[in-house]
């Protein structure tokens, strides 16, 4: 098909040979002529040409964090028996990787081939189509093109930012035996046996086991045969009422949900990732498990609670818990009917926390009121699940987890309270 151009030199020469014919200047008719069939003969280069172009395309990594380049890869090979003319490529991105990525390449010999290569930046989590590439094949004038499918679709994950986080010191002792690297018995006291694994920040350093140290030129901790089994529930909350429409509320919800499954993961805890509406995952270790877990995080939507979900899922939850396990609710503006089902799950968990990002502090609400009397019902929500032994965490726009989890410990059932947001500017 002629190109924008092509169709322009077309009429031209048809105007001008039309002109020529009428007032008998044969030159003028003779250009005009000219035009037109430069015209016919582009569009039966790219028409008639014996060129057979295969694209493969390539993503790395399939697997990316917010904000980290990926490289998409693309190999072209002619594998027909005449060269490929100059070919102009259009890969169609969504909206977070900026548009679409277009570029050109001159012309492929026959059995030729060639590579290149693009980068894109993911701006949050989710799940990207890169593509499909379509190719425009056009003669060197530009003046006749035909467009096809070159390459399909492409996806790859962006799973939510991570913070490292550490185990609360109380919490140290707890670690999976699975995760030991030796297993000694303790010599001539003829105790129990006991595991060596590597030190974690938080362990007790008067455990720490010099000879083995030595040998393996890393820090090794003495660890004695519990009987803990240290599985962790992490549940997000994704009912849409807990974040009033506050998007931001939500991804870092999301975003705490993933650091605490890379947390447990590093210390070798059984991992158990659920939804409120999802179904979640079953548990399990290793880093496939990790994988799945952020895979699911990577695409997890708030729904709407109506019904209310969350009384049948942590019920659900307490039916198949260890008595030894740990339960993490990521929430975002709690409740006292969410302080009442935690407060039930410790029954069966032998430890309960919840972490909150409470809507109105990531600018929901309509009014400076609205959000001070949410605020005013927080605490109050907060306060329930301290005296009710459990231990809460809220946490503000511009609040990094890892702040308020390290102090998540016996001596500290909360943190994040009036003062602290009182001093928002905003608020004032």
């Amino acid at each position: 098909m002629p190109t924008t151009r092509g169709r322009l030199v077309a009429a031209t020469g048809f105007i001008a040979f039309v002109v020529g014919r009428l007032f008998g200047a044969t030159p003028l008719e003779q250009v005009g002529f000219g035009l037109i069939v430069l015209v016919a003969v582009a569009v039966g280069v790219v028409r008639l040409g014996r060129h057979d172009i295969g694209v493969e395309r390539s993503v790395s990594p399939e697997r990316a964090r917010p904000g980290q380049p990926v490289s998409v890869r693309l190999k072209l090979v002619n594998r027909g028996r005449g060269p490929a003319p100059l070919m102009l490529f259009e890969d169609r991105l969504p909206s977070g990787l900026g548009g679409a990525s277009r570029f050109a390449l001159k012309g492929v010999e026959a059995g030729g081939h060639r590579t290149t290569q693009y980068e894109v930046k993911p701006a949050r989590r989710g799940l990207y189509a890169v593509g499909p590439l379509e190719m425009l094949s056009v003669d060197p004038f530009g003046l006749a093109g035909v467009r096809s499918e070159a390459a399909g679709t492409a996806r790859f994950l962006v799973h939510p930012a991570v913070e490292r986080l550490t185990l609360p010191r109380d919490m140290g002792e707890q670690r999976s035996l699975a995760s030991s690297a030796l297993r000694q018995p303790t010599g001539a006291q003829g105790e129990e046996f006991y595991t060596l694994r590597e030190y974690v920040e938080g362990d007790d350093l008067r455990k720490i086991h010099w000879a083995s140290t030595a040998k393996r030129r890393k820090y090794m901790i003495r660890q004695e045969e519990t009987p803990w089994h240290t599985r962790a529930t992490v549940l997000v909350d994704d009912r849409a009422g807990s974040y009033d429409g506050a998007y931001s509320s939500f991804e870092r919800a999301v975003e705490g949900a993933a650091s605490l499954a890379h947390l447990y993961h590093r210390s070798g805890y059984s991992l158990r990732l659920a939804g409120a509406h999802h179904p979640g995952l079953p548990a399990g270790r290793g880093l496939d498990n990790l994988h799945r877990c952020l895979d699911l995080l990577a695409t997890l939507q708030a729904r709407p609670d109506v019904p209310d979900p969350l009384p049948a899922k942590l019920a659900s939850l307490e039916a198949g818990g260890s008595p030894e396990g740990t339960l993490v609710v990521v929430t975002g503006t709690p409740s006292g009917s969410l302080a009442a089902v935690c407060t039930r799950a410790r029954r069966r968990f032998r430890e309960v926390v919840v972490v909150s990002y409470p809507a109105h502090r990531y600018g929901s609400g309509p009014t400076t009121m609205a959000r001070w009397e949410s605020e005013k019902a927080t605490m109050e929500a907060i306060r329930l699940l301290s005296r009710s032994g459990l231990r809460a965490l809220v946490v503000g726009p511009g609040e990094p987890l890892a702040l308020g989890w390290t102090t998540v410990s016996s001596g500290a059932r909360h943190r994040g309270g009036e003062a602290t947001w009182a001093q928002r500017p905003e608020l004032v």
